[in-house]
């Protein structure tokens, strides 16, 4: 089977109710030159049987279905998906979302365009804006940026602590998959971690035009509602582990500059209080507004 130009990765656990409904959206695309690679994440209920229908309606459509049995998370389901993929152009995709007919077409024109401009040899990601639905698909908000008031035209250094890039919404090329992938243990996400290796050693391009319905719901892994200040001591200590990882794998790359500043923010997890504080101020280890990094200092 020839490699398609476009693989959607699609990772599934326990998705019976809302697959059969994305699969239609895929179907429906403008772009035809496109095949799922799946991985099945450990689904006890029919994930497995209907993806099995649709591979024998639609053959020529899949790549692969992995079918190890282990359930393993979506950080790391989805970067299994990475290492087995093959195609120059890669997207992701979440089971419970319903994608516009135009998102691959859009997002694959776009990704072909920044090669051409900066170079296949170079890291690339084009993400776009979603539109927010609840279960029964009623609007929720008519874009995410604004309802979580994202700076997506942010500098790389401001990837360390915020993330701007849904994964679903996004489309990265061949360098990044192989400079980004496997993602480390302590990587927060799989699409943070490709974000934050993108901003720095490539581009990342936004496109405000929603591809898709963004559903929320109990099941949500990640969902789009603003974080409370409760866990921000934990997000903090995220952060910080994930910037040891960066280092970890790209320290020798990075010049003394950038090197000191992952490495400020790889030492927050070993500081408390005051202190930490100190080393937000002094190292200006911010994030995106005023109001956020006001709770940053206060109670994390």
């Amino acid at each position: 089977m020839d490699t398609p130009k476009v693989q959607i990765l699609l990772s599934t656990w326990n998705g019976e109710r809302w697959l059969p409904e994305l699969l239609r959206s895929l179907e429906q695309q403008t772009f035809q030159d496109w095949q799922l690679l799946i991985r099945d994440d450990g689904s006890t209920d029919r994930t497995i049987q209907i993806l099995l229908k649709w591979q024998e309606a639609n053959p020529q459509r899949l790549s692969d279905l992995l079918l190890d049995g282990t359930h393993l998370g979506s950080k790391l389901s989805f970067s299994r998906l990475v290492q087995a993929s093959t195609a120059p152009c890669l997207m992701f995709c979440d089971q419970d979302d319903i994608w516009f007919p135009e998102k691959v077409e859009l997002q694959c024109t776009a990704l072909r365009l920044l090669e051409g401009k900066f170079g296949k040899e170079k890291p690339l990601l084009v993400h776009s804006d979603l539109a927010v639905v609840d279960e029964r698909k009623e609007l929720q908000a008519v874009s995410l940026w604004e309802y979580r008031n994202f700076n997506v035209g942010q500098r790389k250094q401001a990837y360390l602590l915020n993330n701007v890039v849904t994964g679903c919404a996004s489309a990265f090329n061949r360098e990044a998959a192989r400079l980004a992938f496997p993602v480390p243990l302590y990587a927060m996400q799989h699409d943070r971690w490709l974000a934050l290796v993108c901003a720095w050693f490539g581009h990342i391009q936004p496109q405000p035009q929603p591809t898709l319905l963004y559903r929320q719901h109990g099941s949500n892994l990640l969902g789009a509602e603003p974080g409370g200040l409760s866990a921000l001591g934990e997000r903090v200590d995220a952060w910080s582990r994930q910037a040891d990882a960066f280092l970890q794998r790209f320290g020798k790359q990075l010049d003394v500059a950038d090197y000191r500043l992952v490495e400020a923010v790889a030492g927050l997890r070993y500081i408390r209080g005051w202190k930490r504080r100190q080393h937000i101020l002094h190292h200006r280890l911010f994030k995106q507004g005023v109001l956020r990094n006001l709770a940053l200092l206060l109670f994390a």
